[in-house]
């Protein structure tokens, strides 16, 4: 389902648990909740052409082990093993750390990301170098080691190594980071991402990666039909259960 182009997005949600004594589980920020809660955070990195959502690679935060920038840089470097060639990679505030906007640079792919307005530009924070609501220049932040352009939008700062695109450009290639948003929604709504009671972290872990697989076999019987996610699966347990899935061909075979 991966082609040439579209987007790399990466970006983490919170797993809320209510299983107690449940592995790898601590007290974890949530935005959708507004509070700490305890749960596990998950690092997702998906490809995108506006359509489809495939999921590429998938990490399990926990406290005290390696930063969310580390795993998502794994991630990164995975998906260039594996020859994609994505038109941009996208992500939040929390992802443009130094450390990752080098590595994405040196992999040659182009980035769009939001950026806090306390980062230094030329040595100055973005949020003191114009005093219009509009603006946009090319520079050096701090500790990156290639030019980017930095664009502000209100009190929204966005910044990118492909320093030849228009401030509406840059705008309209992040707005694609809101599919993973759609994933997110998706496996927590609809593929058992909402709750579970497994305690071990390899059960756990298992059933992540499963909510992941049933999303793209949903997803591909969705698209075959003409029809949303959410429509497919709603109506699929409607129906008579056929006798020949093709989507089950090759499981059989391998079994």
């Amino acid at each position: 389902m991966v082609e040439r182009g579209g987007y790399l997005v990466l970006d983490d949600t919170t797993w809320q648990r209510y299983a107690e004594r449940a592995e790898a589980v601590s007290w974890v920020w949530s935005s959708t909740a507004g509070r700490a809660v305890r749960g596990m955070q998950v690092v997702l990195l998906i490809w995108t052409d506006g359509t489809r959502k495939v999921p590429i690679g998938m990490r399990v935060w926990r406290a005290g082990g390696r930063s969310k920038v580390e795993l998502a840089r794994e991630m990164l470097d995975e998906a260039a093993r594996r020859k994609l060639t994505p038109k941009y990679v996208l992500f939040d505030s929390w992802y443009t750390a130094a450390a990752l906007i080098n590595r994405v640079d040196e992999l040659g792919w182009k980035y769009v990301a939001r950026l806090k307005s306390n980062r230094l530009l030329d040595g100055i924070a973005v949020r003191r170098t114009w005093r219009t609501r509009f603006g946009h220049a090319t520079g050096r932040l701090r500790k990156v080691s290639h030019t980017v352009l930095v664009v502000k939008d209100g009190r929204r700062y966005f910044v990118t190594n492909d320093t030849g695109l228009t401030p509406a450009a840059v705008k309209a290639a992040y707005r694609f980071r809101q599919q993973i948003e759609e994933v997110f929604r998706l496996l927590k709504q609809e593929f058992g991402w909402g709750a579970a009671s497994v305690r071990k972290v390899t059960a756990q872990t298992a059933h992540l990666h499963l909510g992941l697989f049933a999303l793209c076999l949903v997803q591909r019987a969705a698209l075959e039909d003409g029809q949303t996610v959410y429509a497919f699966k709603h109506n699929l347990f409607r129906q008579p259960i056929p006798q020949h899935l093709p989507l089950l061909d090759s499981f059989r075979v391998a079994a």
